[in-house]
């Protein structure tokens, strides 16, 4: 099967959406007199004085503490919006970075009649559409999001300023030192691009060049597959040597689709959970825990055949590359446990990855080695420790995991 790879899109939809791209500005959009916006509502907008790259999407408290998280959420009026994304009397230095983003119909229902036939952004496709539809995206200058990964294939509409968009491949993931999925940046790069510590990220160092690197403009759309990280960034902040460039703020539009990886994902997680709550005889604990996580990762990443043995994906993918730069210390005693289990354990173990192997025999068929399998199975490997010792101890259950006695 051909790999599904980012490209650039020549799309008549998109350009004639933009054909009068003083349409999209904020300032018109928001705040002019044929605004779509009612002024009496309040939106959402993410702020930061000092961090230019924000994160959507976090998760609940039931997860890890984020100690780190740089940004504020505050209320603005939509005129007030477009009064700070365009800088409007405000110095650069204490306007600080803005951005936002919602599904169009939840704010501004009537703008869905500027871009008719959204619904063929991802022609070609049998996947599902996300039911909320598009959603627009606003920025001042310098603001972008944190290299990430969507779980759904993404069409990415330019419609005011400029936008660049950087892809890298799901290999990339133990460069970009992802969050693990208990953080609430689950799925983003904890580095930072502008001023990468290359102590705390050794990882880093052995990223590839992008696979696609691109500056998108009014009419521009770009496609992304599910599960490949993008590093996007508004207006010229990255190309302050080119003339020419729009200083201002950036809109963009974008349809996500559901993608056959997420879909076969998602089953593997179901089949995958609570692999022993059919007998309550079996094992329970800390100590359990971890010889549970060692026969089921073992058994695993043997039968998928993975390039690397478990010892070294364990060791990279999840405790070097996710959880290191996050720990303080090791707080894993080093006790040794041993390996055995119980007979109704191991079959119990036996039981599951017989569900869920051909589910992975079909998804490494789809990624066609572009390292989806890797990011999938870390994920599991994190549900699995998250369910037998709660969030905060994955990465002790795992160091654990490396000094099983076999």
């Amino acid at each position: 099967m051909a790999p599904s790879l980012p490209r650039l899109l020549s799309l008549d939809i998109t350009k004639h959406w933009s054909r009068n791209p003083q349409f999209w500005s904020p300032r018109n959009l928001l705040a002019g007199d044929a605004s779509f916006f009612p002024n009496s509502s309040l939106l959402a907008v993410k702020k930061s004085q000092t961090s230019r790259f924000f994160m959507y999407e976090e998760h609940a408290g039931m997860k890890l503490k984020d100690e780190t998280g740089q940004t504020q959420t505050i209320q603005l009026s939509p005129s007030k919006l477009a009064a700070v994304l365009h800088g409007d009397g405000t110095p650069k230095e204490s306007n600080g970075y803005h951005y936002w983003t919602s599904p169009a119909a939840t704010v501004a229902p009537g703008l869905l009649t500027q871009i008719k036939g959204y619904e063929t952004l991802h022609e070609g496709t049998s996947q599902p559409l996300d039911p909320r539809g598009p959603s627009l995206w606003m920025g001042n200058s310098g603001s972008g999001t944190q290299a990430h990964y969507d779980v759904a294939d993404n069409v990415i509409c330019q419609l005011f300023g400029t936008k660049r968009i950087r892809c890298f491949s799901p290999q990339a993931a133990s460069a970009l030192h992802v969050f693990p999925d208990a953080h609430p940046r689950a799925r983003k790069s904890q580095v930072n691009f502008d001023d990468p510590d290359h102590d705390l990220f050794p990882h880093y160092s052995s990223l590839p060049p992008p696979y696609i690197d691109v500056e998108l403009v009014p009419g521009s759309a770009l496609f992304i597959p599910a599960f490949w990280f993008h590093h996007v960034e508004n207006g010229n902040h990255c190309y302050t040597s080119r003339k020419g460039m729009d200083p201002g703020p950036s809109v963009s539009m974008n349809m996500f689709a559901l993608s056959k990886s997420m879909m076969i994902a998602q089953g593997i997680f179901r089949d995958a959970s609570r692999p022993f709550q059919l007998n309550t005889s079996m094992g329970h604990g800390f100590d359990f825990a971890v010889k549970a996580l060692r026969a089921l990762s073992w058994r695993l990443i043997e039968e998928l055949h993975m390039e690397e043995e478990p010892t070294k994906f364990v060791q990279l993918h999840l405790l070097d590359t996710r959880y290191a730069p996050l720990r303080q210390e090791n707080n894993s005693e080093g006790t040794i446990v041993n390996a055995n289990l119980s007979v109704a354990e191991e079959e119990a173990v036996s039981n599951c990855i017989a569900r869920i192997l051909p589910q992975f025999e079909v998804l490494r068929e789809e990624d066609n080695g572009n390292g989806v399998v890797s990011l999938v199975l870390c994920h599991l490997f994190e549900l699995w420790a998250v369910e037998f010792v709660g969030a905060s101890s994955v990465a002790d259950a795992w160091e654990a995991v490396l000094l099983v006695d076999n």
